[in-house]
Formats: structure tokens, sequence, C-alpha cells
């Protein structure tokens, strides 16, 4: 961008509210998600979400993580509505910094998409077009939703926690994303996350874990995946839990057993269709905590959260009721 570096705050181009109002919607621009927004696709895109949003202000990304700052910061400054512009990892960031904020009752999100994924965006039965999504923000309500937190070892072999709105899963899941969200998505993110999934599948081994439902007794198991969801929809469009609901107090756990490649290539229909659940070797359950650990000590399983890997198993996962406004 020329005029407008990554960071300026953006007015849009209408008449605008003082900046720094808390009454002002604070947008939250992800410059690269989408394949990037340059400055004329911003313009394009603003004068969209004016018409259909009114006056509001804008804070583009710096950086990873930049986004999860900018929330905190406006939450704890009483910005009653902050608006994620991107895709699923944007919107992850600024959960967990209205999270940090300490959620504060006043505050709301909300989503207008341009992201890759949209898995979210499916979830909810949001609007792709920018005019509609902003619209319907404006004449929608608050609604308030549970939000995931999932405690794991990092990268840095460190334990960590961070929380999710959609979906996080272990296994073969964690390892497609891991390798799509290193790849193109010049031709769509369907086509990255199949064709991650196909590399994978050709040599991905099936992951032996403990899992542990609320207080129930600890069961092993061997996965081809498991996926603990708050929302229904991850790998770019796959309805791995479809029975999921944002405000029931609970997550719906799927874990997808000890299937070879054959049955899930000639089955992969049914995880984007949802219609997954009655295949043999296919269990659900509902849970509100979720421990689960690898059998072999020295085993590295890929943890996945909201679209993003940022670390491994042992992990546990537990419901936050009610914690957030969201505005549909």
């Amino acid at each position: 961008m020329s005029a407008h570096s990554p960071g300026t705050l953006l007015a849009p181009p209408s008449p605008a509210r003082p900046a720094s109002d808390p009454a002002a919607p604070l947008l939250i621009v992800n410059p690269r998600s989408g394949g990037g927004l340059s400055e004329a696709a911003w313009a394009r895109a603003a004068r969209a979400i004016a018409e259909g949003l009114g006056p509001f202000e804008a804070r583009m990304t710096e950086r990873a993580h930049h986004a999860r700052t900018l929330a905190s910061d406006a939450a704890r400054a009483g910005r009653r509505l902050v608006i994620a512009v991107g895709g699923d990892g944007t919107l992850n960031e600024v959960v967990n910094g209205l999270m940090d904020a300490g959620a504060p009752e006043e505050t709301a999100f909300a989503l207008i998409p341009r992201g890759t994924g949209g898995d979210f965006r499916r979830t909810i039965d949001g609007a792709e077009d920018l005019c509609e999504a902003a619209r319907r923000i404006r004449e929608g309500t608050r609604r308030r939703i549970d939000v995931g937190r999932v405690r794991y070892k990092g990268d840095d072999g460190l334990d960590h926690t961070c929380h999710f709105l959609n979906v996080s899963s272990f296994g073969f899941s964690a390892a497609v994303a891991n390798r799509a969200n290193r790849s193109s998505k010049r031709l769509g993110p369907r086509a990255a996350f199949l064709g991650a999934t196909v590399r994978t599948l050709l040599g991905h081994d099936n992951v032996e874990v403990e899992v542990t439902l609320d207080e129930g007794e600890p069961r092993r198991r061997t996965c081809l995946l498991g996926a603990v969801g708050n929302g229904r929809y991850f790998g770019g469009g796959m309805k791995i839990c479809p029975e999921a609901q944002l405000d029931s107090g609970h997550f719906q756990v799927v874990l997808v057993g000890d299937l070879g490649v054959g049955t899930i290539a000639t089955r992969i229909h049914r995880l984007y269709a949802g219609t997954h659940l009655s295949i043999d070797q296919i269990e659900h359950a509902t849970a509100r905590r979720i421990h689960v650990t690898p059998l072999a000590p020295d085993g590295q399983i890929r943890l996945e959260v909201d679209g993003e890997t940022p670390g491994f198993l042992p992990a546990t996962w537990e419901i936050l009721p009610g914690a957030l406004n969201l505005v549909l």
C-alpha cells in the first residue's frame, strides 16, 4: 500500500464519527487475507462495507497476532463492536484478543469474511458479499455464544493456552491444515485443502491416543483424526461436526477411527455433506471437557485450532458457555 501503510487508521468513503469513538464499529482488517488487499481493492471494499454498515473506523494488521492486540486494546477502551475483516485466522485472533481483555459485556464482535477458508462463515450461514455481510451486522442483534479453550504443548515444548470459536482437531486434519497453510491458495480454498489432503494421505499414519470425555473413563483409540467442535465446519468446507451449536454449552466430539486411504478417498464427499456420522468406525458424542494424550511417549501428534497449527498433543479442551457477544 502506498498512501496507507499497514496499521494506518482508515476512514470509510462516507462521513465517519470521530476517530476512537467507542460507538463507531472498529474494523480489524487483515490485508493479506483473500489473496491480498491493495489500496485500490481496500477502497472498493470500504465503499461496499460503508454502504451496508454505515460509518466505521478501521485498522490494518501489520504482523502475525497483531489483530489480537488490536482487539484487546479496543475492548479495554470500551469499543462496543469489533469486526474482523479477513478469514478464520483473523477472526480467531480477534476472539483471543477479546478474551485477553476479559470478554467485557459491553463489547461484541462480528465477521466480514475476506479469507480463503470461510469455515466460521459457513457455521453462521454468513454472507460472502461485503455489503450484504455489513448490512446484516448493522441490522443484526447480539447473541451470547460459547467459546472453546484449549491447553496444549507448543512448538517450543512449553504449555500454551488459546481460545477458539469453531473447530479444533488433531491427527490427519491437523497435518492437512499444516500443509495447506504453507501452500498456494490461487485456485481457491477447497482446491488447496483437497490438494493438501491427497498429498497428506499418501504418507499419513493413523494415531494412537487416549481420550477422556468429561469425568468418564479414559478410552484408547486408533484414529485418523479427532475433532472438537463448537462450530460445524473445518478444512475449507468439511462439515465435520454437523450437530454442533454455538450456544449449546458443550462441544460435539467426532473421532474418525482407523480408516485407510481408500475408505477416506471414496467417502470424503460425506465429510463435506455432514453425513459421515453413520459410517462404521466414526464415533461422536457431546462433552464439556476433553483430554487427549498420545499413547506413544515420544509421539508428536499435531494440533489444529481454527485452521492454525500451533502445537501438539497432549491437549485439554474446555467449553466456556456464553463467553462472548456475537452480532448476527
